[in-house]
């Protein structure tokens, strides 16, 4: 997929988007797949989805129904866990995630847009420009770096 073609196509659904009546597990899954159509790797199961709720990322479903604050946890866990691990999305959530998630998941869906819009350009290398595939691999990479280091500060302070 170019870059045009995610920059494009990807997007979040802003919180008075995202429904507010409530909805059960096999919901949020085909909710939350529907805007990862795109990214299959990424695709999520209701299984997934329990096992972050067992592990206390996101509160238990109230009658079995998950409001929109917790569909908002859960596109955060689904997202980050791509360069986190899960221990490290869990510890991200309750750092970035005080008492508003309105405000938490609005400041999210943000950065991450912005940064879809900044990735580099598909071009094939030019002599005075350096490979975009190298550049994006040396980027994750040194961003996940940074981010194992930031989380052993945290628990080191803790």
């Amino acid at each position: 997929m170019s870059t045009d073609k995610l920059n494009n196509r990807f997007t979040l659904p802003e919180y008075r988007e995202i429904p507010d009546v409530g909805l059960y597990l096999d919901q949020i899954v085909k909710y939350i797949n529907s805007f990862l159509q795109d990214q299959p790797q990424m695709q999520v199961t209701g299984s997934m989805l329990s096992n972050y709720v067992k592990m206390k990322l996101v509160p238990k479903a109230v009658r079995k129904m998950y409001s929109r604050d917790q569909i908002c946890m859960l596109f955060f866990i689904v997202l980050a866990k791509r360069a986190l691990s899960i221990e490290q999305t869990g510890r991200a959530l309750t750092l970035l995630n005080s008492d508003d998630t309105q405000a938490f998941y609005a400041r999210f869906r943000t950065a991450l847009l912005l940064r879809l819009t900044q990735l580099p350009a598909d071009r094939k290398k030019e002599e005075d420009q350096e490979d975009p595939l190298l550049s994006s691999i040396t980027s994750a990479v040194a961003h996940c770096m940074y981010l194992d280091q930031y989380f052993t500060e945290v628990i080191q302070e803790a």
